[in-house]
């Protein structure tokens, strides 16, 4: 026994040290050519104007919609709103809701209409795919030279168009599959710690991460939202895919295989909204630790094969296996009790060193994320730092679950994000429900977090009562993080 635990543990510490590493990596590149990135960011505003129609490339809107009453309006809106050539867009609402949705949608399109804006709402008669699938029937409808994708939560700003097809333009470069805008944060970001945190970690890649890899040449991947693409990369890479649950993810790998290349603007923001409550969070990261699975069970080995088309092709899979790191926190975690007790205590030491790697260096990155969005250091932010800590931590079961379903299946149901109620502009229909949130059950990992928590208090216990009560504090802690994530789902979602 206490050559297997030993052997166990030292494999799970072992892996936390590669992903440590991997991210100060990360961190260091950042630091190292911090200036430069910065300078690199400085989208162009003096050059071509796209006032003129000659100059503006024409682009379809898509807004794929499933049952979204709240705030299907908001999206549908913002797109009619851009400031651009009324001549050179239009927008595909692609709905495949089964709820008022479509009695929402069907009224502000047709009030779009009646402004002469070009708009479609497309009804499937199966949601086929979901929402790769619904893409991919939009697209055939299409004869656009650019496609603008937008969920449901985002309120994209007048300019969005226009500012990236016309004022920045880094499609002048024809290798340029996709343009991708920093995800910014709205009334989420302030209304709770919770969400707090998670625009915090997301921050981390949008100021952080996706800076450095768009500065190395890197694969820069579209997020699914907020962004362009060139039509021509679309079909060259083989359009949308629905064997994976992150489509973006791998149609932007795909394209990099290609040949072709995804850039990032930090300075074009695209305002989203951050899931409000512990139930949408959990099927927000099931589908994306589940889809990152897929993506590398698919193009894993493509990627390593692909010799100096992807250039740095560890990175690559590091980026994907990303979501690997829950399993490996909640093996530490079943197995910290047992490695206390028969594991050499010196070969322990040097154990805890790796694991404290990762742990330091993600600390060290939030922080210089704070730094970059704040220009400052303050209690508050520290409190954001110690929450994304906590919360990364304790979806471990969560997002294990979801790495699991991704490695032994291929593709499967598209859950949703519920979003929080929005007042939509204008009066709406009666009986459309609008201001009625949606439910969010329980899901059953909830009892297996809570089973996790009772392990850990059993597992704290017999250290105690084992002499070794200081190193209980670590089962503590991870019982807390737990625990917070259980009592958070218990709260009613907000109205």
């Amino acid at each position: 026994m206490p050559l297997l635990i030993t052997l166990l543990y030292g494999l799970a510490a072992l892996f936390s040290a590669v992903f440590g590493l991997m991210e100060l990596r990360m961190l260091t590149r950042f630091l190292r050519h911090r200036d430069a990135i910065r300078s690199g960011e400085r989208w162009r505003t003096n050059g071509a104007s796209g006032d003129r129609a000659e100059l503006s490339p024409t682009v379809t809107i898509q807004i794929p919609l499933y049952n979204e009453r709240t705030s299907a309006e908001q999206i549908i809106r913002a797109a009619a709103a851009q400031n651009y050539p009324r001549d050179r867009f239009d927008i595909q609402v692609l709905d495949d809701s089964t709820d008022e949705t479509s009695v929402i949608v069907a009224r502000v399109a047709e009030e779009a209409r009646d402004s002469g804006l070009r708009i479609e709402h497309l009804r499937r008669d199966a949601r086929n795919g979901y929402k790769a699938g619904a893409l991919a029937e939009g697209l055939d409808r299409s004869s656009s030279e650019f496609v603008a994708v937008f969920d449901a939560d985002f309120a994209p700003q007048t300019g969005f168009l226009k500012a990236i097809l016309c004022d920045a333009d880094p499609f002048a470069d024809p290798k340029v599959a996709f343009v991708q805008a920093r995800w910014t944060w709205g009334s989420g970001e302030g209304q709770n710690w919770l969400a707090r945190a998670m625009a915090l970690l997301l921050d981390r890649h949008f100021r952080v991460q996706k800076p450095v890899q768009v500065y190395l040449g890197n694969v820069t991947t579209f997020n699914g939202s907020g962004g362009i693409w060139r039509r021509a990369a679309i079909d060259d890479a083989g359009g949308w895919a629905s064997d994976t649950l992150t489509e973006d993810l791998d149609l932007s790998y795909r394209c990099a295989l290609a040949g072709w290349r995804g850039h990032y603007l930090q300075n074009v923001g695209v305002l989203n909204e951050v899931p409000g409550h512990m139930r949408a969070l959990k099927i927000q990261q099931r589908r994306w630790a589940k889809g990152t699975a897929q993506c590398l069970r698919k193009l894993g080995r493509r990627i390593m094969s692909s010799g100096d088309v992807v250039e740095d092709r560890w990175e690559e899979l590091f980026l994907l296996a990303a979501y690997a790191i829950h399993p490996i926190l909640l093996a530490s975690m079943i197995l910290w009790p047992w490695a206390v007790l028969y594991v050499d205590r010196t070969l322990f030491w040097v154990l805890q060193a790796f694991m404290g790697l990762g742990i330091v260096t993600a600390a060290l990155t939030l922080l210089v994320t704070i730094h970059e969005r704040d220009h400052r250091l303050s209690v508050g932010a520290l409190r954001e730092m110690v929450a994304g800590l906590v919360i990364g931590g304790g979806l471990m079961v969560n997002n294990t679950v979801g790495q699991v379903q991704g490695f032994l299946t291929t593709g499967g149901e598209f859950v949703r994000t519920p979003k929080r109620a929005q007042a939509p502009k204008g009066e709406t229909p009666s009986g459309t429900g609008a201001d009625r949130p949606y439910s969010t059950p329980l899901h059953w990992t909830f009892f297996a977090e809570l089973l996790g928590v009772a392990y850990c208090v059993v597992g704290a216990v017999i250290l105690i009562q084992q002499g070794e009560a200081l190193w209980s504090l670590a089962l503590i802690l991870w019982g807390a993080s737990l625990g917070l994530i259980v009592q958070q789902q218990l709260i009613p979602p907000p109205a």
